[in-house]
């Protein structure tokens, strides 16, 4: 069933239920209240009638003259009985059904009583006068009563019947409505390609649940882009990486097949392969630390931050041989404690020579600064470069894998060194901030918590 039937349905069910309990209310409201009305009218007709029959021996000509104009306004026309005290009727109407003895001697004891059969509504007094006592019965005829709460049943029933018509069509109309933006959402998410997820759903700036699902499944769509993106610059980069080392085995090989060869040569063949077989291992160990495939066991070691660095400029310079690169070190002797962190080294090294060989390759020939000091009884490195700098929009991405920003497109890289060097900090809770504009430079702080 769909939600706009259903809710048509449970707008009509929660209508009929509603409808019905104030039908019940509204008809035995009216019943109490008409009947209440009619008892208080007998109660005065039946006073009328005992001051009209037996009080004109104990009245002046005045007063008895107001009492017959008021017998003759409201009792004339009505039913009424005058029993005494043999229970015999001594003024009114005979035709009229006779009260039971039972019932008298009832409104002797309780002096008033209101009470009915099967077709009056009764109401007697008990009245002591000089002649006698007496019992005062006025009657109500019970016919006019139960035609006005006919006429009233047949007013509540048809306009419950067009409520429920109206309230059908009404809330079928208004759940279309209201249904309306689902059914654009449903048709722009049935619009979504696999080929091209990089979409929004458009919001329907309704301030409900709609918009929270809505923004919800748009965050959704854009982790799920990355995703794609992430793994397309995947499977790019790890077909280049090892393309390269497995042709030139390959190559090495096929040669080496074409004749016989010396030891030397093949010692040389085989210190080749080792090396590209390193190579692609590191690679590989460097996907693991990127994709979190595998929890590696950190070797914690106490490591010489200085030391560190100009390993890692050694070998920056092995692969930028142009590459300018000025250390500064503002560390006093007597605090060389700080020089030590307990770390795995291999994946600190990994970290800062990514860092640095950026620096270097993003500088574009300009020096890149390195720079140890003291920073709130810690360690701060920082490295800052004068590159290209990073767009303050997309400097929350860095982080991603395979992630470049949009200004890099001139400069080799695969997006992979920042994000590796950030997730190595991250699993060993190193501190750090990055600060970049562009066109002025980049500049990584890192602040190494003494243990």
């Amino acid at each position: 069933m769909k939600v706009r039937t259903r809710l048509s349905l449970y707008c009509s069910l929660i209508y009929g239920i509603i409808f019905a309990l104030m039908a019940f209310l509204i008809y035995g409201l009216y019943s109490k209240n008409a009947e209440r009305t009619i008892y208080d009218n007998l109660n005065k007709t039946a006073y009328i009638s005992a001051l009209f029959y037996l009080e004109e021996d104990e009245l002046n000509a005045r007063e008895f003259n107001k009492i017959r104009e008021q017998f003759e306004e409201f009792v004339s026309d009505s039913y009424y009985q005058i029993y005494d005290e043999k229970n015999q009727i001594a003024y009114g109407q005979h035709a009229t059904m006779d009260v039971p003895a039972s019932t008298l001697d009832k409104i002797r004891k309780v002096k008033k009583l209101s009470f009915s059969t099967d077709e009056y509504l009764c109401h007697g007094i008990f009245y002591e006068d000089n002649q006698g006592d007496f019992v005062v019965i006025a009657k109500e005829n019970k016919a006019a009563l139960n035609a006005q709460k006919q006429l009233l049943l047949w007013i509540l029933v048809p306009l419950f019947l067009l409520g429920a018509i109206a309230i059908i069509f009404l809330s079928r109309w208004v759940s279309r409505i209201a249904y309306r933006p689902f059914s654009r959402t449903i048709e722009e998410v049935n619009n979504i390609s696999t080929n091209n997820l990089d979409v929004q759903i458009q919001s329907p700036q309704t301030k409900d649940e709609l918009q929270d699902l809505i923004d919800t499944f748009n965050n959704l769509l854009e982790k799920i882009s990355e995703t794609v993106v992430i793994q397309r610059n995947f499977v790019r980069y790890v077909s280049h990486e090892f393309k390269t080392p497995l042709a030139s085995m390959l190559g090495n090989l096929d040669l080496f097949s074409l004749k016989e060869r010396t030891p030397e040569e093949y010692q040389q063949l085989s210190e080749k392969l080792m090396q590209q077989i390193f190579q692609m291992e590191e690679i590989l160990n460097t996907l693991i630390i990127v994709s979190d495939l595998k929890k590696e066991e950190k070797e914690v070691s106490q490591t010489r931050i200085d030391e560190l660095i100009w390993e890692i400029i050694h070998k920056v310079k092995n692969l930028h041989p142009a590459s300018k690169v000025r250390v500064n070190i503002n560390i006093a002797p007597e605090e060389e404690a700080l020089m030590f962190v307990q770390i795995d080294r291999t994946q600190l090294l990994i970290a800062l020579f990514n860092l640095l060989e950026n620096a270097v390759k993003y500088s574009q020939k300009e020096s890149v600064e390195v720079d140890l000091s003291k920073q709130a009884e810690t360690l701060c490195l920082s490295i800052t470069d004068k590159g290209i700098g990073i767009p303050a929009e997309q400097l929350p991405h860095v982080s991603k894998p395979f992630y470049r920003a949009d200004n890099t497109n001139e400069i080799q890289g695969n997006g992979i060194g920042l994000s590796l060097a950030l997730r190595i900090f991250d699993k060993n809770k190193i501190a750090y901030r990055i600060d970049s504009q562009t066109g002025v430079g980049t500049q990584v702080t890192i602040l190494f918590q003494q243990h």
